[in-house]
């Protein structure tokens, strides 16, 4: 998924296309490694070029999918050079979310380093030297959260949709494959951090806390700020949050971490009390006396 995605994402792209040589008329940007340098469907000379590799990996705390790296190659005589396209294609990728199949993928910059390399060499002449940079991204997995009727995540998105039309929110409703929040379109991201049986029972329901948090996701500080207090405020003036079969979730406490990482934990928690429909008691039959003598 994500490899179709982000080659897609870069051969569409102007800038890197004219930094880039061409292999078959398309930017050269291959998946792990670049064919020979003596194919004949390079625009020659075969540099600037680049190449990816994507590594997966199980985390099951959601922070950290995998990692995607990203190396340079060019030559000293290279029109662009290294930090050039280093630079575009962080723009670019960065903070870019690439989604399929209701999942979606977030790529962040971790760090890029400058190499040098040696090219062949070609009769008694040797090549101009090489080059280049290596990019890593950290992709962040933003899973589905939906579970079961009544199911607190889906009740989120259906308030979210309600007073903040203007937010994506991840997941649940059609986003492009290849999209990047911003400052006047936000994305949002809701997700289980914990649930709890209460005490608090009766006969017809018994009732659960449940703890979520949202990620609240734009360029700036100063807009996340602001879209983030607009969400306080309209939860706490609620006070309760409706799931899909009409129970009310009752807010107890919303908790608001300006310094949290929006992608990795979340600036929002927020704690709510909501009821599941008990099962019907089984009533025990009374035993039936045989053969009674009953004195009048």
């Amino acid at each position: 998924m994500l490899k179709g995605l982000l080659k897609e994402q870069i051969r569409s792209d102007p800038q890197i296309a004219g930094m880039l040589t061409s292999y078959g008329g398309e930017p050269a940007f291959f998946y792990q490694k670049s064919p020979p340098d003596t194919d004949r469907a390079w625009h020659k000379p075969c540099y600037p070029r680049a190449d990816y590799n994507i590594d997966m990996r199980y985390d099951p705390e959601r922070k950290t999918a995998g990692t995607l790296t990203v190396n340079v190659w060019c030559s000293s005589d290279s029109l662009s050079m290294p930090e050039d396209i280093e630079k575009r294609l962080t723009e670019i990728i960065d903070g870019t979310f690439y989604t399929s199949d209701g999942d979606s993928v977030c790529a962040v910059w971790s760090r890029s380093d400058a190499f040098d390399f040696e090219k062949n060499l070609t009769g008694n002449r040797s090549m101009p030297e090489g080059v280049g940079a290596t990019i890593e991204f950290d992709l962040l997995s933003f899973p589905c959260q939906l579970t079961t009727d009544p199911d607190p995540i889906q009740g989120a998105h259906i308030w979210t949709r309600k007073y903040f039309p203007a937010i994506g929110i991840i997941t649940q409703e059609y986003l492009p494959p290849i999209w990047k929040p911003t400052d006047e379109t936000p994305a949002i991201y809701w997700r289980f951090a914990g649930i709890s049986a209460d005490n608090r029972q009766s006969y017809a329901l018994n009732w659960y806390t449940a703890q979520i948090a949202a990620h609240i996701i734009a360029d700036s500080v100063t807009e996340r700020n602001r879209w983030l207090k607009s969400i306080v405020e309209r939860m706490q003036l609620d006070g309760e949050i409706v799931l899909p079969n009409g129970a009310p979730m009752f807010i107890n406490q919303v908790q608001v971490r300006h310094g949290a990482d929006p992608l990795r934990d979340g600036q929002l928690q927020i704690s709510g009390q909501y009821p599941v429909r008990a099962a019907h008691r089984k009533e025990h039959a009374e035993n039936i006396l045989r053969n009674a003598n009953f004195n009048g």
